[in-house]
């Protein structure tokens, strides 16, 4: 089995529903989680593509996933290449502050970030993280995650540009039938009548932080003990298959007031930080957030 079409993210940036709406065509085959994290986790990747295909259950259409940690990694785009040299890349992105300031709440809600740093004292901490594991550097570099130009050029050191697709949150949230419809055109295939949904992912505090690491973080140690058992393949199937990670995870979440509006002070920090990264975005893969 070789993937046909991958999601590489960004994270906080509406991929959930982006992946709810493609499970809605007839000509897609996409995994029965929505995200499987093989390209960018070692644990993952060394376990073979057999670890890739368990994830799928329909035998037809192109088949699809999508792995938000993917424009952050930077083995990544080694490893899809080597995959599939002729895959075709969405990425679904954010106005970056927005984004950022996002990504620093759901850190703090989810319990990767500590209470007591701010979001722009957090830039300072980035540096511990970058080289670091992938979930870290996802959940914690918040403004580095939002570099898209510089995290693009990456990818472009293995694809063509017009094997990457570049679309955005806002015109998602806007008119979904338009990016679908997008979509279907970039991977060749008939374009459908989507069914609209509900907003996924508002944001939202847990009711317990220790239950959500568990959920989240794979180097957890509860995670690491029951890490055995999980290999055993009856257990395994029943876990995919039944989305146990994902309803408990729901579970879990509480109907909350979002998050504070950002002060002025950090509104001016960001639109500065990123000047530089959305004028390049602009020049070179025309668009505009």
């Amino acid at each position: 089995m070789q993937l046909d079409h991958i999601i590489i993210g960004m994270g906080r940036c509406g991929t959930t529903s982006l992946s709810d709406y493609i499970n809605q065509h007839p000509h897609i085959a996409n995994t029965v989680i929505k995200e499987v994290h093989f390209f960018s986790i070692d644990d993952h990747y060394d376990r073979g593509e057999a670890f890739l295909r368990e994830h799928f259950t329909l035998n037809t259409g192109q088949y699809t996933t999508t792995d938000t940690y993917l424009l952050m990694s930077d083995k990544g785009p080694e490893r899809v290449y080597q995959h599939n040299p002729d895959i075709k890349i969405t990425v679904l992105l954010r106005e970056p502050t927005a984004r950022t300031y996002s990504n620093y709440h759901y850190g703090l809600n989810n319990g990767y970030q500590k209470s007591n740093i701010g979001l722009i004292e957090s830039l300072q901490k980035e540096k511990e993280f970058l080289d670091g594991d992938i979930i870290l550097k996802n959940n914690l570099c918040h403004f580095e995650g939002s570099l898209y130009h510089k995290l693009l050029c990456n990818w472009l050191k293995y694809f063509k540009l017009d094997q990457i697709q570049i679309l955005r949150t806002a015109d998602l949230q806007k008119d979904p039938q338009t990016v679908i419809d997008q979509l279907s055109s970039f991977l060749n295939i008939p374009r459908f009548q989507i069914t609209p949904l509900e907003v996924k992912n508002k944001a939202k505090k847990v009711k317990s932080k220790a239950l959500q690491q568990f959920l989240l973080n794979r180097n957890h140690w509860l995670r690491k003990l029951i890490r055995r058992p999980m290999q055993i393949k009856m257990i395994k199937s029943f876990v995919i298959k039944t989305r146990i990670n994902d309803r408990v995870n729901s579970m879990n979440k509480k109907n909350g007031e979002g998050y504070p509006p950002m002060t002025e002070q950090e509104k001016e920090f960001c639109s500065t930080f990123f000047m530089d990264d959305l004028q390049k975005l602009k020049d070179d893969f025309n668009i505009t957030l």
